[in-house]
């Protein structure tokens, strides 16, 4: 235990606590047990939220499905077998996940489901929801009457048609439930449609030349419940629906996405899922054919011009043999087969060119050196037409037809396997997307998330609870602790009494038991009646008491120095537990054989003689100022060795002047003497003046400070009146403890029982 350091006469008033100081930690977990109540309710406030928040909250269901992107893509070569054809500039897999959320594969579906027409029923925010979910509150306010506009059951709504003007889309309408499968549509407090049935579509001519048409499928309401309808645009509908729309990948190198989508309906986001998916397919395998799609729609349109032409060779060489009659010679046919085969070869070449021409530049090397040799074939090809020219212009011409239709029968044949093989590579192709998973319609919902919701709804509230509970005690100038007082006083803390159960159901006179009195010098022992409430003999195993007898124990330190036997107890404010310490102090003393005497010194209010089970009668008042005898006033008490000057009958009301500080001091150098100790119960410093007049006449005043009751500026003014007053403060208690029962307190109950 820590030295006391005890101020003296004139000297700065410092102290030291008599137990030690604790940590932090306690001192918290005392505030949490101190509100423990509060904590319990702020539990129940965290669940009752969290229900709200539960039953309130639209079930949210999750779809996914799981498509594969190849990085390569297989073609038919011209001799039909299958080869790899790598894509060096492929779009990494972050441009596929946008190429899904974009708005040439989103914009067919919104249209295929119809998503951009969203039809509720009204409802008040929490109310509705719990109407819903219990059906007789639901029906109790639809009895009431009150806010019959408003959902309070299983309303309904299903619109199969909805068509606004440009300028209404993104806006509301209210449709209003007539009864009888009708209903009514209004914009803007402006009544639009004043009647339409269930089933049928209607139309209303606006004034601006425009007009709307709605279409209900199905109603189910009460006549008077409103319905929200509006109309989204499409850019508002792709927003929102991106919006609910992921993909995801487990890393940049992977060609694998997972596509998820959430909503409230499970089917439906289950079958928009795939018709994204499948959209986005279509739109990758579109992009993926478009150069083939073009080299066939030139080959399909192109074929049948040159079967024309071929034809119409062949026509020509017939009508021209029959009628020249004439043989090719055989040098000539030569030199047309050769002319023949170089422009077979010539175009061949100018095919090979103008392909690369598609992908290089002409200053490549490779289109450079194809030109050339297309230099050379035109040349030879030129040489031999010269050498013709001099032919017979019969052979001549025999040989520029014959040579004519070879070469459009070759084109013709070399355009129809082409065509053929593009037919079939546009027919085999299965594109660089896959469907490896298709979306399910989901079972559960992942949000919201009851165990989440709980536990952060308890958490949070008791967070913030016990945030304000922090703040609170760190703002508030209360006085809560005897670290605290210590603080605040400058003086030292003698004791820290804790609260007492027992004092608490003590109450009405009883009559003690003559054993726990002390006996007189003739052996003999009082049996007066004794009010309950005096703790130390009604409880004297309770640790309340135990602690009164340390300070029993430490009375002579604490009125050492002083300049006579008086000690004055006194309090800032009210119901601070000053009497009940000095009358369990005196009675302690006294059954040590010392000679007390208790003074209640609270003229308005003192009660002192009614817990000794005195009379009430002359007192304190009366005998200073010599209107009673001393022997009269000073009544013995039940117990030994206690005797106790009560209020008097100035409690009452009587108008009876108060002694002066003077008288007092007069009559206490008589009285004190005669005794081994005297105990003054004085009324709150902050509440009359008795303690300031009194005190510089006691040599020794304690100072009760009830726990958690007292503000620091209160107890500052109360120490600031009794030091300009000239009293002399020893010390504090701090009194009314919430601490828990120390064990060696425990043990010593466990003893005396």
């Amino acid at each position: 235990m820590k030295t006391l350091n005890y101020p003296q006469q004139g000297m700065p008033m410092q102290g030291y606590a008599t137990v030690p100081a604790t940590s932090d930690a306690k001192e918290y977990l005392s505030l949490l047990l101190r509100h423990k109540f509060g904590l319990l309710i702020t539990l129940l406030l965290g669940l009752t939220l969290a229900w709200l928040y539960l039953i309130s909250t639209d079930r949210i269901y999750e779809a996914s499905a799981l498509v594969n992107v190849s990085d390569e893509r297989e073609n038919l070569s011209d001799s039909g077998e299958s080869v790899q054809q790598i894509d060096w500039n492929a779009p990494t897999i972050k441009e596929e996940a946008n190429l899904i959320t974009s708005r040439r594969v989103l914009t067919p579906v919104v249209d295929a489901y119809n998503t951009r027409i969203t039809a509720e029923p009204k409802s008040l925010p929490v109310l509705g929801d719990l109407a819903r979910n219990l059906p007789f509150l639901g029906n109790l306010v639809k009895d009431l009457g009150v806010a019959s506009q408003f959902a309070w059951g299983e309303e309904s709504i299903e619109l199969s048609q909805l068509e606004v003007p440009r300028a209404w889309e993104d806006s509301e309408l209210i449709l209003t439930a007539l009864g009888d499968s009708a209903y009514s549509v209004e914009y803007q407090d402006q009544l639009v449609i004043e009647r339409a049935e269930v089933g049928t579509t209607a139309q209303a001519n606006l004034s601006n030349g425009e007009a709307m048409s709605v279409a209900v499928s199905e109603l189910e309401a009460e006549p008077g419940v409103q319905f929200s309808l509006a109309r989204a645009s499409l850019q508002a509908t792709i927003t929102g629906m991106r919006s609910n729309l992921v993909t995801e990948t487990t890393d940049s190198k992977s060609r694998m996405i997972t596509v998820r989508m959430r909503g409230k309906e499970p089917a439906l986001i289950a079958d928009i899922t795939n018709a994204v998916v499948r959209e986005y397919r279509s739109v990758k395998l579109g992009t993926q054919n478009q150069s083939s799609d073009e080299r066939l729609v030139f080959f399909e349109a192109q074929l049948p011009e040159v079967e024309a032409d071929l034809r119409a060779a062949e026509v020509a060489l017939s009508r021209f043999r029959r009628s020249s009659g004439s043989v090719r010679d055989t040098q000539v046919d030569l030199k047309l087969g050769q002319l023949d085969n170089l422009e077979t070869q010539l175009l061949e070449k100018e095919v090979e060119r103008d392909d690369l021409l598609e992908r290089y530049t002409v200053a490549h090397p490779t289109p450079k050196r194809l030109q050339k040799e297309i230099d050379v074939l035109t040349n030879k090809i030129n040489q031999i037409t010269g050498t013709i020219v001099a032919a017979p212009d019969t052979e001549r011409e025999l040989a520029v037809l014959q040579d004519e239709l070879d070469t459009k029968r070759d084109l013709f044949i070399e355009m129809s396997e082409t065509l053929q093989k593009l037919r079939l590579a546009n027919v085999g192709n299965v594109g660089e997307v896959q469907i490896i998973d298709e979306a399910l319609v989901p079972r559960k919902s992942v949000s919201p998330n009851k165990m989440l919701a709980v536990v952060g709804g308890t958490l949070t509230t008791l967070f913030l609870y016990m945030l304000y509970l922090t703040l609170r005690s760190a703002l508030s100038t209360v006085i809560s602790d005897q670290e605290s007082l210590e603080r605040a006083s400058g003086l030292p803390v003698y004791m820290n009494i804790p609260k007492s159960a027992a004092q608490r159901r003590l109450g009405s006179p009883t009559i003690v038991d003559a054993s726990r009195l002390l006996p007189g010098p003739d052996g003999s022992t009082s049996t007066k009646a004794i009010s309950g409430n005096v703790l130390a003999l009604s409880k004297p195993e309770d640790f309340s008491i135990e602690n009164i007898r340390g300070l029993r124990s430490m009375l002579e330190d604490v009125m050492a120095g002083a300049n006579n036997n008086v000690l004055m107890f006194t309090s800032p404010l009210p119901s601070m537990g000053k009497s009940f310490l000095s009358l369990n102090l005196a009675v302690l003393v006294a059954q040590t054989g010392k000679r007390v005497l208790l003074i209640d010194a609270d003229y308005q209010r003192g009660q002192l003689h009614k817990s000794l089970g005195l009379e009430s009668g002359p007192g304190l008042p009366e005998v200073v100022r010599g209107k009673s005898e001393l022997k009269e006033t000073v009544k013995a008490t039940a117990v030994q060795n206690l005797y106790c000057i009560p209020r008097g009958f100035s409690g009452t009301g009587s108008g009876v002047d108060m002694p002066s500080d003077k008288e007092f001091g007069a009559f206490l150098s008589v009285v004190a003497p005669r005794f081994d100790i005297c105990i003054i119960d004085t009324p709150p410093v902050l509440s009359v003046s008795t303690a300031a007049a009194l005190g510089k006449h006691a040599g020794s005043t304690i100072m009760v400070i009830k726990e958690g009751e007292v503000k620091e500026p209160q107890l500052n003014e109360a120490l600031k009146r009794l030091t300009f007053s000239g009293v002399r403060v020893s010390g504090c208690i701090m009194n009314g403890s919430s601490d828990p029962t120390p064990k060696h307190y425990t043990y010593y109950r466990e003893q005396l029982d």
